[in-house]
């Protein structure tokens, strides 16, 4: 039961932050610009657990703790209004985009704070498994993430196939491509109702207008 918590805590971060940037590039608001940084590092989320005044720490899914280092460039959201580290309080769920710095700190470039109701709106939409394709083969995809491993997808001929908000084919699709799809598990097997690629803002829309 707790594995399956902490997965579903992962895919419900990366959706959320999906819509979060794709709504901003809509926006026109484009992310403050950051000094060039060494060592670049990868998204983390998880449970704040402390906040300092230029840190705070957080416990992700997988049981580990990170600490993430704040600036004057870094950017906070929660929904749609900035806000302020000084907002960040212990047990916030949050997701974080930076990069790691000379001396090897992760200092957090985007930081957002996910709401109870953001929480309760993902969990409530449905089964999604995203990654890297591995392989295809005939009506099965393989794809691979650090958070679900290797999961098989597979698809019908209802399966609908999105590539920056336009209509592609499962021929389009290619080993090392990166993959977001829906639908849900049957007899052990996941069965796809979309599958998403590059900007897909407009299927996430048509999803969450539903």
């Amino acid at each position: 039961m707790r594995k399956q918590f902490v997965l579903a805590l992962g895919l419900i971060l990366f959706t959320i932050t999906i819509a979060a940037f794709s709504q901003q590039q809509d926006e026109g608001k484009t992310p403050p610009q950051n000094p060039p940084r060494q060592f670049a590092g990868r998204p983390v989320s998880g449970t704040i657990t402390s906040v300092g005044v230029d840190r705070f720490e957080i416990k992700k899914t997988d049981g580990s703790t990170q600490t993430v280092m704040v600036d004057d460039h870094t950017h906070y959201r929660q929904g749609q209004q900035d806000i302020q580290l000084e907002d960040l309080k212990s047990g916030d769920q949050v997701f974080v985009r930076g990069q790691s710095n000379a001396n090897k700190e992760f200092v957090a470039e985007n930081v957002r704070r996910i709401t109870a109701e953001e929480m309760q709106r993902f969990q409530n939409s449905g089964e999604r498994v995203f990654g890297a394709i591995v392989s295809i083969d005939k009506n099965q995809i393989k794809v691979n993430n650090p958070r679900q491993g290797e999961r098989a997808i597979v698809v019908n001929d209802q399966t609908q196939f999105i590539k920056d908000g336009q209509p592609i084919a499962l021929k389009d699709l290619k080993v090392g491509d990166r993959i977001f799809a829906m639908g849900s598990e049957s007899q052990g097997q996941f069965l796809a109702t979309r599958i998403m690629m590059g900007q897909f803002r407009q299927g996430w829309r048509r999803d969450n207008q539903q």
